[in-house]
């Protein structure tokens, strides 16, 4: 996020288009998602706040047993019922009695209103009978290794932004499934986006297959946001087994209001896997639909959804901006990133990421391209402070980049000449390509 407030403000709506599917789903061929941009916040307002500490939900894969007593064998590990729960004790299955959380448990619609559902990063949660809303920065945890594992970055940092999530209390079911394309599909529990698994490329490719996700299963965006495209992997570990296999807490919401489970992510004999339908979803005993994580790899989060798709998100944050003044929209780059921190100094927040170059071709000063591997940074501070790749618009050959360094403003505090910068480009103008680029934007080195 540009500290310097001098460039424009937005407000993002996250929406998803979706197409109409059959039950037999295969991939989609295009991207049908997109990001509306608006002029101004549309704000809401919620009261009844909810103060409900109790965690968890009573998603059952199978009924309880009726004759359920303490001590006496149960069947399936983390079933509920009343206010016991099966669990293995000296290598059996038994009916021990649970937490008040197990007991006082009820519908999904009641879950979205309870604080101990989400982590610190959620704030404001608020509730009426018909909605529920709350806030968050958009960052995971700050023990998430977040950008870390990647090996095809946009060079884009995770910054905080302004979310607004607001759901419906009660999912409406759709008249069929509908496949969403490359964009938000619903929201964490630590307040972080969930897209589809999808790239923005013209052909769709799986984020994963190419090597734009960390560790956790995330990446930032064009706009900065970090968000995942799979399930959650970090989060859920947080979560501990107790809260996602036995209180059966969601790790997320999908857009269409329907709770998202990771069952079997620590147990394999709480596996739902086979009972899934096409979308990843089905109904509990209850009669309550939800969707559930792959818990191996690919990790996919839901296929399709089976409900109405609402806007659920509302976003405000501010471009970054290079030293003309032009929208910063990074150059692909063959960095396996080992290293991503922020530091705030002097007033400002600088935002590093170091790794690895493979085989990158760079462009030099006297306009040679050479392969580069090893060690290499990347940095934003301001408009005035930043070290970046960029694409040129004059004709190299494909995948080349210049880099780009401006330092005559750092702040106190923060020494560029630490980080294992390559050589900047002081060569002729040679062009950059991104939205809004000027005439003038790849100054020389200084």
């Amino acid at each position: 996020m540009d500290i310097h407030g001098q460039t424009p403000t937005f407000r993002r709506v996250l929406t998803t288009t979706v197409v109409a599917a059959s039950l037999a789903l295969g991939l989609p061929t295009a991207a049908s998602a997109h990001e509306g941009w608006l002029g101004s916040a549309a704000g809401s307002s919620a009261s009844e706040a909810a103060h409900d500490d109790h965690d968890g939900i009573d998603y059952k894969s199978a009924p309880a047993q009726p004759a359920a007593k303490v001590g006496k064998a149960c069947k399936q590990k983390g079933q509920i019922s009343g206010n016991l729960v099966c669990k293995k004790v000296k290598g059996r299955l038994k009916w021990v009695r649970g937490t008040s959380a197990v007991a006082a448990s009820s519908s999904a619609t009641d879950l979205l209103c309870r604080n101990a559902t989400y982590t610190g990063q959620v704030k404001d949660l608020r509730c009426t009978t018909s909605s529920v809303t709350f806030t968050s920065n958009g960052l995971p945890s700050a023990s998430t290794p977040s950008m870390v594992g990647i090996t095809a970055t946009n060079q884009q940092y995770p910054t905080a932004h302004d979310y607004l999530f607001s759901f419906p209390r009660t999912p409406v079911r759709a008249a069929s499934p509908s496949v969403p394309g490359s964009g938000a599909i619903g929201v964490a529990v630590d307040g972080v986006p969930l897209f589809s698994p999808w790239t923005q490329a013209a052909v769709l490719q799986h984020t994963l297959d190419a090597g734009e996700l960390d560790e956790c299963g995330g990446h930032a965006g064009r706009g900065d946001d970090y968000h995942y495209h799979i399930a959650p992997k970090c989060l859920i570990e947080e979560m501990g087994a107790d809260k996602v296999e036995v209180k059966r807490t969601p790790i997320g919401i999908a857009n269409d209001a329907s709770p998202i489970l990771a069952l079997g992510w620590f147990d394999p004999a709480n596996s739902v896997e086979s009972k899934l339908d096409a979308c990843r979803g089905m109904t509990d005993a209850k009669g309550q639909y939800f969707y559930n994580v792959q818990s191996t790899s690919k990790w996919d989060i839901l296929d399709c959804f089976t409900g109405k798709v609402f806007n659920t998100s509302k976003d405000s944050f501010t471009t970054r901006r290079d030293s003309a003044g032009n929208e910063i929209t990074g150059a692909k780059l063959a960095l396996t990133i080992t290293e991503s921190y922020s530091k705030v100094t002097g007033g400002q927040t600088c935002y590093v990421m170091s790794g690895n170059l493979r085989n990158q071709m760079v462009i030099q000063t006297n306009q040679s391209v050479v392969s580069k591997s090893g060690p290499a940074a990347i940095f934003y501070c301001s408009s005035q402070c930043y070290a970046e790749f960029f694409e040129p618009t004059a004709a190299f050959p494909g995948q080349s980049v210049y880099l780009e360094k401006v330092t005559q403003r750092c702040p106190a505090g923060f020494n560029p000449n630490s980080l294992p910068l390559l050589p900047a480009y002081a060569g002729p103008d040679i062009g950059k390509r991104g939205p809004g680029s000027g005439p003038s934007s790849a100054p020389a080195a200084r």
